[in-house]
Formats: structure tokens, C-alpha cells, sequence
């Protein structure tokens, strides 16, 4: 399937991974963890951070005003839903949750369901047994993200 983020203001995209990567960096250095998210998801999302990172950078880099932030990428559905499953269990974690600051929280709130949002919607596009999956997100994730 295919993936596309943005229009976001690229410094958005920045803030949201610097926030994403120490919560990262605690699910790695914490073996427990593992019983919330498995090990491959916290590489998956890794990985899918420093890509979107490096394009952010580029975005910013020189001084001048960035251009906003997009990002297209071809991902199966599977690999979509496994990034949301993990993005859904720290959202509802409070360990995880406790990682971060009220204030850093409330900050990446729009950019969080934005790029849920994206998700979802590349799920639906893709056929009808994404679309009971991107329910399911969007009940689950509705509470948390509502502005």
C-alpha cells in the first residue's frame, strides 16, 4: 500500500521524533518492555523514524524557510498495522506515557493523530479488511486523540 504523510511543517516531524526516540530508547533499555512491544516493533519504528528524520532535516537544513514536510512510501498493509498496534499499546501505557512530560505530550498530540490519521487512511484505501483494523484504531486511539 501506499503511505503519504504531510503536508506537515517539517519541524513538527522533528520535535515528534526527538520525543518518539527517547521513548524508544526506554523500551530498549528495559527488558519488561518487551511484554508491550516486541523488540521488531521497536526496531520497525526506528528505522521508519530515522527516514522520516533525515527528510525532515533536509527540509530545514541551509536556514532558509522549509518547505513542508511530505513523505510517500510503499508499505504493506501488515507492516502498517503492526507500527499502529505498538503506537496504540504506548498511547495507553502509562509507563510509557510517564516517560515523557504532560507538556511534551500535549505538544505532539496534532502531529500523533495526524500521522494516525495518515495510517488509517492508507489502510481503508486498501480494502476492506484494513477498514475494520482502522476502526478499530480510531475507537481506541479516539479518546486519547481528540482535540
Amino acid at each position: 500500500m501506499v503511505l503519504e504523510l504531510g503536508p506537515y511543517p517539517a519541524e513538527d516531524v522533528q520535535r515528534w521524533s526527538r520525543v518518539v526516540r527517547r521513548i524508544v530508547v526506554e523500551l530498549r533499555s528495559t527488558p519488561d518492555n518487551e511484554q508491550l512491544v516486541s523488540p521488531d516493533v521497536v526496531e520497525l519504528w526506528s528505522r521508519t523514524l530515522d527516514e522520516w528524520s533525515r527528510t525532515a532535516d533536509s527540509l530545514t537544513a541551509g536556514g532558509a524557510a522549509p518547505a513542508p514536510f511530505r513523505w510517500t512510501g510503499e508499505l504493506e498493509p501488515e507492516v502498517v498495522e503492526f507500527l499502529l498496534d505498538g503506537l496504540e499499546r504506548c498511547l495507553h501505557s502509562p509507563t510509557v506515557m510517564g516517560w515523557i512530560t504532560p507538556e511534551e505530550a500535549e505538544e505532539q498530540r496534532t502531529f500523533t493523530m495526524q500521522l494516525v490519521q495518515a495510517f488509517v487512511d492508507g489502510l481503508i484505501a486498501e480494502g476492506h479488511g484494513c477498514q475494520h483494523y482502522a476502526d478499530q484504531i480510531l475507537v481506541s486511539l479516539g479518546g486519547l486523540l481528540q482535540d
